[in-house]
């Protein structure tokens, strides 16, 4: 498992939240604290985190982290151009790199590791969950990959990338519907948590 690097995806700006989906209340902490704690029991160890619009509130959250910061200065661009901000930043002996956006932060310990046995036991050029049909994340990618990717343009996204290779994805069949379901509004964020942003984050602001 050391030989997969693990990337949260945090750049974005969060327009139709409000709030730095990275910060948001969940628990004792916050999305991004979720799964930095879920790659770390799963293993994967000194993760990257991309961020971009909102690096000056969110690096501070991560000084007593053992993690790498990329700062994506094109996050404006999409979520592609943080992917290749990402790829930029590898190692020569990568076996794999697990993406994980940060709008997915329930996705649980057990998953991660179930996908990462899959990629490593199928080796397929992409490894996804998929929750009643509909493919989510994290995604493992092959280092096979990287360069098609890098070379893509940004404005593309990873779509034509991922339906080039439909016959070398691994899919990872699993009842957690967080691994679909992105927390892009105030709406989606009670829906998961029960709890109003407002009362979340005047929660959080107590402790």
């Amino acid at each position: 498992m050391r030989d997969i690097v693990a990337v949260v995806l945090a750049a974005g700006e969060s327009r139709r939240m409000g709030f730095p989906k990275a910060l948001l209340p969940l628990g004792s902490g916050t999305f991004l604290d979720q799964i930095l704690n879920t790659l770390q029991e799963s293993g994967l160890s000194e993760p990257m985190v991309v961020i971009g619009a909102h690096a000056r509130h969110i690096q501070p959250a991560l000084a007593r982290r053992p993690v790498r910061v990329v700062t994506n200065p094109d996050y404006e661009k999409g979520q592609l151009s943080s992917v290749k901000r990402a790829l930029e930043n590898m190692g020569p002996d990568v076996r794999g790199c697990l993406l994980w956006p940060v709008d997915h932060p329930t996705v649980s310990r057990d998953l991660v590791e179930k996908l990462i046995q899959l990629f490593l036991d199928a080796k397929p050029l992409l490894a996804l969950p998929v929750y009643e049909g509909r493919r989510g994340h994290p995604a493992i990618l092959s280092p096979a990959l990287f360069q098609e990717i890098l070379d893509t343009p940004t404005e593309a996204g990873m779509k034509g990338v991922v339906q080039r290779h439909q016959d070398a994805i691994a899919l990872l069949p699993t009842g957690e519907s967080s691994v679909a379901h992105d927390i892009d509004t105030p709406e989606d964020f009670l829906k998961l948590t029960g709890e109003t942003l407002e009362a979340a984050l005047a929660r959080a602001h107590k402790l």
